[in-house]
């Protein structure tokens, strides 16, 4: 594979986009449940097709999921490459993502058909499932996915290490979207998306998100909300100044106008009006392997007006 090159030389879709300084608020794609699958690998592409699976049970979970808002992950732990592995059952979760209802349950499994028992259509519903172990702690995934882009495993690989060996829950984990925006980090039930991520950083902003907070520098939006209503949120957590917490930021309304659209944030009894524009970018490669150039499309937050002022301001 030809990587793309930046004009500084460094290789990678990734450091094109850096290169751009391409915009990474409002590129989190929208998802309500996640199916993570516990496994060591190695990891293909697709995900599922990876070698050490069964195919009949994988045919069957994908079925099932068809048509339903259910992503499928594979994940391991950071650095796992033992497909051996038997001193534990392997671990699934199910997730919903949320503003409001969000949960995760784990379900433990030793074969993967055992995965057949369970409704993993579930994760599409607020009302968590009765089967598998509640789950009250945030799941971090870190995309290390080498067979889908190069960069996600050059970057995400060391970030993933770092994270390890802490209190908090990481994973590595395929394909979660935007491959030029790595490393790439989501937590879960949340469905809040960071990019651009450094070993450094990424401590810091999980630090900062075990404590409820958002550092805002690497934040790329939530899955629960529309691109607009991302980078409306993304530009108003910059503007603040401060780190605020994970739900301090309410969505009241939005709506669209003939350029984009007009989102309605609260925050601390403060209103606020985000404008927000719709654009083509230039053309450059979406992922590393892409054939052919894409022209990726900006959501640009051109005015924040402040209807009420908050308790902080």
């Amino acid at each position: 594979m030809r990587l793309p090159t930046a004009p500084d030389g460094r290789r990678g879709c990734s450091a094109l986009a850096r290169y751009t300084d391409e915009q990474i608020a409002g590129t989190a794609g929208r998802t309500g449940g996640w199916l993570l699958i516990e496994h060591d690998g190695p990891w293909r592409h697709p995900a599922l097709a990876s070698e050490g699976l069964d195919r009949a049970v994988v045919s069957e979970l994908t079925r099932r999921i068809a048509g339903h808002d259910v992503r499928p992950q594979l994940i391991k732990r950071p650095g796992a490459r033992d497909r051996t592995r038997t001193a534990r059952p392997s671990r699934a979760y199910l997730v919903h993502t949320s503003r409001t209802r969000p949960w995760a349950r784990r379900v433990d499994f030793h074969d993967l058909a055992e995965l057949l028992d369970i409704d993993v259509t579930a994760a599409e519903h607020p009302e968590p499932p009765e089967f598998g172990h509640p789950v009250d702690h945030t799941l971090y995934l870190v995309c290390t996915h080498a067979k889908k882009d190069p960069c996600c495993a050059m970057l995400g690989r060391p970030v993933a290490a770092a994270l390890s060996g802490g209190e908090a829950e990481v994973w590595e984990t395929t394909h979660v979207g935007g491959d030029r925006f790595a490393a790439n980090l989501v937590a879960l039930p949340q469905g809040v998306y960071f990019g651009r991520l450094t070993p450094e950083s990424a401590q810091d902003t999980v630090a900062a998100f075990e404590r409820g907070l958002v550092l805002p520098e690497n934040y790329r939006g939530r899955c629960t909300d529309s691109s607009p209503a991302q980078a409306a949120e993304a530009a108003l957590r910059a503007r603040l100044g401060v780190p605020v917490g994970v739900d301090a930021l309410t969505h009241l309304a939005e709506e669209e106008t003939a350029k984009g659209a007009r989102v309605t944030l609260g925050h601390d009894g403060g209103l606020y009006s985000v404008e927000v524009e719709t654009e083509e970018g230039t053309e450059c490669p979406s992922t590393c392997s892409a054939l052919s150039p894409t022209r990726p499309v900006f959501h640009r937050v051109r005015t924040i007006s402040t209807e009420r002022s908050g308790a902080s301001a």
